[in-house]
């Protein structure tokens, strides 16, 4: 049976997961500290496999066994760093506005809205989405190219002189930037938490920008239209723009026109402009319009559907065709300006409405000079808003199905992260438990085997090497080797038919008083070796191996890391 896996369900299912990372911050605005470790989700960044790959350029695949994400995972992983909520967004592909490309124009029936241009970032980190595109159509096609940068963090549309309307979404704060911005992708959130409350941010003023564009989106509710298409802009419709002429009183019914139409289409007969909109665009009446009714060519006295406020002498007007919305919604107004040709030059929203989930436009003008100009008709098509209007969700509204999490490795991490080795793993891990059984939550932990160690023979363990314990029969690999007495372990095998019991109670460990040696120098080892220095000299990682889950591997290149080095490590995880 045909079905389909909407967007939708794959941003629901990236929220889930970032919210998992502070769940009452996003429930109550405000974050608490959850010490059962039941309610957030403590997850951490691990690092592991210090031995080299078959190619080392060209790492495996892991795998989704049992074998490999539960077992083989935790024996190789060295240490874990964890991951708090300022670590990890929602993310989607990075596309830069540039000079002369043509976008895509959002529209509420485009089947392939996720995978168009449709959105950019601009050189100051704003986030735009496409609107309009001059000579779009009715699927959002692309049309002219974009020459003007879109600015302005404001909340109304935002028109360019290259015939692009553009809707500010959101802007990157400076602390964003440095954490999730990246050649590829770039962050994108919802500052809105459930109780409507401003989440906190890094930087505030990108944040309440984005705050008030949700806030107002969100009060024109569902189902808005706030753009109309232009298939066929049509041919020989009548309009003027002017201004109102003295000779007349002004009222909220009527004003004198120049009547001299837009050349060479002109305002030559009674009623001829019956039935078209006239709007005015300064004064007292600026921003209020109404349908004509009444024009006697010879007087120039145009009639129409009362306004509010009296217009004045000298006031702006434009009179255009009649654009009516018809839908299953209310309220949504528009009109239109023509050009000298007499096609539609411009339909400006004057109100979005609400509710509709499907519109129509028809348009309506030239009265009584039907037969004398018949204009060639103009296809318009509104645009209905995404659910809660453009802005009012960032994450949902770009397709932000990715999850990025950041962590920085700082030089050794207080000694818990070596820097005389390299890993190849990199992963997430979910809810681990510390070796005493509670939920793990600390920053940093070391998941190595640590060997205190006496009666050294002088030689270096080297780093991958496998050490092996002579009454244990445990093996191991060296991560590293420090002050001659301390060995870090990872990739711990004991010895199955092992009696003798480890440093832990279970047979098969290394124990706290064996030699540890390596192989000899003409078996490929470095011949070291050295006796664990007695009761508790063996401790294995801080964390309880085996516990938690497992949820994301990446097998890398070598990382080589190094005492004075920052590791910046993103992880970008599609849902």
């Amino acid at each position: 049976m045909p079905a389909l896996v909407t967007n939708k369900f794959r941003i629901h299912n990236a929220k889930q997961f970032v919210e998992a990372f502070d769940e009452v911050s996003f429930t109550s605005g405000t974050s608490v500290t959850d010490s059962s470790g039941l309610l957030n989700t403590n997850m951490y960044l691990f690092i592991g496999k210090v031995t080299s790959w078959d190619d080392d350029q060209t790492p495996p695949t892991p795998t989704d066994a049992v074998a490999n994400t539960h077992y083989e995972n935790w024996r190789d992983m060295i240490a874990a760093k964890k991951i708090t909520s300022s670590d990890v967004s929602h993310a989607i592909p990075r596309k830069n506005w540039t000079n002369n490309t043509s976008y895509f124009a959002y529209t509420h029936n485009a089947a392939t809205l996720f995978s168009q241009d449709y959105y950019v970032m601009t050189d100051d980190f704003n986030v735009y989405k496409c609107l309009a595109n001059s000579d779009t159509t009715s699927t959002g096609a692309e049309g002219t190219t974009s020459t003007v940068k879109p600015t302005g963090t404001g909340t109304s549309i935002i028109s360019t002189a290259d015939g692009y309307k553009w809707k500010f979404m959101y802007q990157i704060s400076a602390a964003d930037a440095l954490k999730f911005v990246t050649p590829n992708y770039i962050p994108v959130d919802t500052v809105r938490r459930a109780n409507g409350l401003l989440a906190n941010t890094f930087d505030n003023s990108p944040g309440q920008n984005q705050y008030d564009v949700e806030v107002t989106a969100a009060a024109s509710g569902n189902g808005a239209i706030e753009v109309v298409h232009m298939t066929n802009r049509g041919l020989k419709y009548l309009g003027e723009v002017s201004t109102i002429q003295s000779g007349a009183t002004p009222s909220v019914t009527q004003v004198k026109i120049e009547g001299a139409g837009l050349s060479p289409h002109t305002l030559g007969a009674d009623d001829c402009v019956v039935n078209s909109d006239i709007y005015f665009t300064s004064g007292a009446a600026s921003g209020q319009g109404g349908t004509i009714t009444d024009y006697n060519s010879s007087t120039k006295i145009v009639t129409f559907s009362a306004v509010a406020d009296a217009p004045s002498d000298g006031d702006s007007y434009a009179i255009g065709p009649k654009i009516v919305i018809s839908g299953d919604g209310q309220g949504a107004n528009a009109r239109a300006t023509v050009n000298s040709s007499g096609a539609i030059n411009a339909v400006t929203v004057v109100a979005g409405g609400n509710n509709y989930s499907n519109a129509t436009i028809t348009v309506i003008a030239n009265g009584s000079q039907a037969n004398s100009y018949n204009p060639t008709t103009a296809t318009l098509t509104p645009v209905i808003g995404p659910a809660g209007g453009h802005g009012s969700d960032a994450v949902k509204e770009l397709g932000g199905v990715y999850v990025m999490t950041n962590a920085r490795l700082e030089y050794s991490e207080s000694n818990n992260f070596t820097t005389n080795n390299d890993f190849r793993k990199v992963g997430l891990l979910a809810q681990p438990k510390l070796s005493n059984g509670s939920f793990a939550s600390a920053s940093v932990v070391d998941q190595a085997t640590t060997v205190v160690l006496s009666s050294w023979n002088g030689t270096t363990y080297a780093a991958d090497e496998l050490v092996t314990g002579a009454t244990s029969g445990a093996t191991g690999r060296v991560v590293d080797f420090t002050g001659n007495n301390t060995l870090r372990l990872t990739d711990i095998i004991p010895a199955g038919n092992s009696t003798t019991a480890g440093y832990n109670g279970i047979h098969g460990y290394f124990t706290n008083s064996e030699v540890i040696a390596a192989n000899t120098t003409g078996n490929g080892g470095s011949g070291a070796s050295a006796t664990a220095n007695g009761n508790g000299s063996v401790t294995g990682g801080d964390l309880q191996r085996f516990s938690g889950d497992i949820i994301y591997v990446e097998n890398r290149s070598p990382v080589t890391r190094a005492s004075d080095q920052i590791e910046d490590v993103k992880l970008i995880i599609e849902f």
